[in-house]
């Protein structure tokens, strides 16, 4: 799973911290989508990956997770939602919710117009930069961010919670593309961004789900 040990980039960084915040201290955790990352920040929870492709301790074939009702205390899905087709959200919700006996955190870039379009920007800088496509870029204009009028009903139930500024995650991205990690370390340590909201803004990132007292 790769050096556990490795720096993160700032926006990884800030979206597993206060997915692991959210989380409480559970001590058992399922993280759908994830690399084993929540384990920097959950020491004391044996946290279990599955994901589509490796590097996860389990590999999933289909929408159904292989798990029990109330296998794991928690779950999480940290940027799954954006790759999945619209239609196919609510059962991954549903999944994460079967699974988890007390607390679930899901969190996806939030799909205002401007975002869209920041990132629909940002994909053809990478493509001009680069000479290729990106392809977690593209997966999210096709499928669509997560609209907070969609978020709003896939959480219903739930608490919704907002974080950062996608003009700020772009820039990042841009430093990191450029391979210029001087200055990426400089911006990262100057703005780390802790703070939820729990209202959106017009440049929001990022917006959380959590439900509690699932099973």
């Amino acid at each position: 799973m790769g050096d556990p040990a490795a720096p993160l980039a700032p926006d990884t960084w800030e979206r597993h911290a206060l997915a692991a915040r959210l989380a409480g201290s559970p001590g058992t955790l399922l993280d759908v989508g994830g690399e084993g990352l929540l384990r920097r920040y959950l020491l004391g929870t044996e946290v279990t990956t599955a994901n589509v492709e490796p590097p996860a301790d389990v590999l999933l074939a289909g929408p159904e997770l292989p798990f029990a009702d109330g296998s794991f205390e928690a779950a999480t899905s940290i940027d799954v939602l954006e790759h999945l087709p619209a239609a196919e959200r609510a059962a991954h919700v549903a999944e994460l919710r079967r699974v988890a006996r007390e607390t679930v955190v899901l969190t996806t870039p939030l799909g205002t117009p401007e975002h869209v379009e920041a990132e629909r920007e940002l994909a053809e800088w990478h493509e001009a930069v680069t000479g290729r496509r990106h392809r977690y870029l593209d997966e999210h204009l096709r499928h669509g961010l997560p609209t907070p009028e969609e978020l709003a009903e896939l959480g219903e139930g739930g608490e919704l919670f907002f974080h950062g500024d996608f003009r700020r995650a772009a820039e990042l991205f841009r430093f990191g593309v450029r391979r210029r990690p001087l200055d990426l370390v400089r911006l990262a340590l100057a703005r780390r961004d802790r703070e939820l909201s729990p209202l959106p803004q017009r440049f929001t990132n990022r917006a959380f789900v959590r439900f509690t007292s699932v099973g």
